[in-house]
């Protein structure tokens, strides 16, 4: 018969290898949405979300868990933002929204996680006067939160501008601000900023806050083509098959 201390050593043997394992799961999940919503491909980040949840289902740690349910809801961010998607995106953005608000009820400081669902929160306040009146308010909190935890972020920063940008004047939006976020969320990123202190964590929108600072560039109100260009450029340097710069933003821009 095993004797205690065998039953011990086996039974903690058995958690460090179940707890390599969850941790290995959620890397993989990290590295899949991440690369799936650079491509835009839909089957990807379908697979990336499934995976997301499981890693989500399989931790018991507050912090990985949160992670995992932030990479969930990054992963129907992305669906519901992709012009194939427009039938389903206003689910998209609430499953979003469910993962995100269950993420920052296991870790209140988790500021990326504040900015995603400030965002998400921003697209249900665009469904018209009623949702505007639920939602608008919220996502400015909920963004602001964000912002006060990681000043620095420069994913935090490219959500808030797109915000900002697409925001009327009326409620606040403000498309030199935004560009200003933009530049900065740049300048930040070119340092290093987007990079996590974890491994599990976030570190897209090196890429990211190139594409958009050019998409900002080309449609203000005298668009700048050049810079645009240079920022696209950037973008396809760091992330050659970010297809968003790729076949959308750089063919529309040479076309103009």
């Amino acid at each position: 018969m095993p004797t205690i201390l065998t039953t011990l050593a086996i039974m903690l043997f058995t958690s460090v290898i179940t707890f390599a394992q969850n941790e290995e799961t959620l890397l993989k999940a990290k590295e899949a949405v991440q690369k799936a919503a650079i491509i835009g491909d839909v089957t990807a980040l379908k697979a990336a979300r499934e995976l997301a949840q499981a890693a989500a289902t399989q931790t018991a740690q507050s912090n990985k868990k949160a992670a995992a349910l932030y990479f969930v809801g990054y992963a129907q961010y992305s669906l519901a933002n992709l012009p194939s998607e427009k039938a389903t995106s206003e689910q998209n953005t609430d499953a979003g929204i469910a993962a995100l608000e269950e993420a920052v009820k296991l870790e209140p400081a988790f500021a990326d996680a504040h900015a995603l669902l400030g965002s998400l929160y921003g697209q249900k306040a665009a469904g018209g006067m009623m949702a505007g009146m639920k939602y608008g308010q919220k996502s400015a909190v909920t963004i602001e939160r964000a912002i006060t935890l990681q000043p620095k972020n420069p994913r935090i920063l490219l959500l808030e501008g797109i915000s900002l940008f697409f925001k009327p004047a009326m409620w606040g939006g403000d498309k030199q601000k935004a560009l200003g976020n933009l530049q900065r969320a740049c300048e930040l990123a070119e340092q290093g900023a987007c990079a996590a202190k974890e491994a599990f964590m976030p570190d897209w929108g090196h890429a990211d806050v190139f594409a958009w600072k050019g998409m900002m560039f080309a449609k203000s109100e005298e668009a700048d083509t050049d810079n645009a260009k240079a920022a696209y450029e950037r973008a396809l340097q760091i992330a050659p098959n970010y297809n968003w710069v790729k076949y959308v933003l750089l063919p529309k821009l040479s076309a103009k």
